[in-house]
């Protein structure tokens, strides 16, 4: 479904109001209260009439709990659904509207859970570390460390937050492949990787300095040099263990 400009300005309003999602909550609702706000300046664009604009609050006001960050994609299509509906679409419904909340809340928030908590904010918290270790000489310039976690970490959530409305809205239900298979998976699990990468490039590092072992000092860079070939071939899950164990050895015999 195509945004003409109109819909695209109130669009930007859901966007903005996203970020208000988890300002109220309830324990029979969740994060219900917080949807209807974010989706408000749709009802109220289509729903002229006051008691189908009322119904229409009222539908959103059922169970609704997900990740925050990813609820976008939920809001992008539900405010498609809703405008199918009110133009009389076939096959627009109000049940579809409500069922489509409830069965994308648990996978999308599995999705933003391991994403988001799980990939993004300890890859933001490595970058933090390097930019802090290259200027560990300088106290006055450390606080570029958490400026730069500070900046990648909203930069990817930010950016998430409005890509998924806009997607949800144009392309219904496809958005959600591009969730759990397509582009998105491939950007984060390629971050999850050269997350682990950081973190071994700092332990090297540091095992550098302090080890005086000539053969430990040959070791650990030929080690992160493994780590970096292989991380196109192995998923992050068999690198993370690889590096424990292989660090693990190396601990026990050099240090």
């Amino acid at each position: 479904m195509e945004i003409n400009g109109n819909f695209r300005k109130i669009l930007k309003k859901v966007f903005a109001r996203s970020f208000l999602l988890q300002a109220l909550w309830s324990y029979k609702g969740m994060q219900n209260i917080g949807f209807l706000y974010a989706i408000k300046p749709v009802l109220d664009f289509l729903w002229r009439d006051e008691e189908k604009r009322k119904e229409a609050y009222l539908r959103h006001l059922d169970f609704f709990n997900t990740h925050p960050y990813c609820a976008s994609y939920i809001l992008g299509i539900t405010a498609r659904y809703e405008r199918e509906f009110a133009e009389g679409i076939k096959g627009a419904s109000a049940e579809k509207i409500v069922n489509t909340k409830k069965i994308l809340g648990g996978p999308i928030a599995a999705f933003g859970d391991s994403m988001i908590w799980g990939v993004i904010r300890p890859f933001a918290a490595a970058v933090a570390v390097v930019v802090i270790f290259i200027f560990s000489r300088d106290i006055n310039l450390m606080w570029l460390g958490p400026s730069v976690a500070f900046v990648v970490f909203n930069f990817v959530h930010i950016r998430m937050r409005y890509r998924g409305i806009i997607s949800g809205y144009t392309k219904g239900e496809a958005a959600f492949g591009e969730v759990f298979s397509g582009r998105s998976q491939r950007f984060f699990n390629f971050l999850r990787t050269l997350g682990i990468v950081i973190i071994w490039f700092l332990l090297v590092k540091g095992f550098m300095r302090v080890s005086t072992n000539v053969s430990a000092k040959i070791a650990y860079p030929a080690f992160f040099l493994i780590m970096v070939f292989l991380m196109r071939k192995f998923s992050a899950v068999f690198l993370f263990y690889f590096a424990v164990v292989i660090g693990g050895i190396f601990g026990r015999f050099y240090h």
